[in-house]
């Protein structure tokens, strides 16, 4: 679950390939997504991160091996990574974090044993080139 500022919550319905929306009362606001590989579909969403600064939503993609970036009301903005070892790739992204300022957004790697983290000046432009991608932990 993540939650913004203005106190709605964000739930990874995993099995179901989703992402639901709520009011801080429980109130049902919206979904999306759908089980597939293209921009804003799932394979198996697990952990959400808000930014504070812009409002948006990243979405742990994790059969899929990346991370996508939505609107807080599930516009897709983007996607990064894919399978593999290297810096921006994944085996299981699965929790994410981000700063209160905005500027980084962390990943738990699970099968690759590693958290990276991903800095940017504007989330919807290309959060790094992978120069910018540092691993923290092995």
């Amino acid at each position: 679950m993540a939650f913004t500022a203005g106190g709605q919550v964000y739930v990874a319905d995993t099995f179901n390939h989703r992402v639901q929306y709520f009011t801080a009362t429980g109130s049902y606001l919206g979904r999306w997504g759908s089980y597939g590989t293209a921009p804003g579909q799932f394979n198996e969403p697990r952990g959400l991160a808000v930014d504070r600064a812009t409002g948006y939503l990243f979405v742990s993609d994790t059969a899929n091996h990346r991370i996508q970036c939505f609107t807080a009301a599930g516009s897709f903005l983007q996607a990064w990574g894919r399978y593999g070892g290297g810096a921006g790739e994944f085996n299981t992204p699965q929790g994410l974090t981000s700063t209160a300022d905005g500027k980084r957004l962390y990943v738990a790697d699970l099968f690759n044993h590693r958290v990276q983290y991903f800095r940017w000046s504007d989330p919807v432009v290309s959060p790094t080139s992978l120069g910018k991608v540092k691993a923290l932990f092995r």
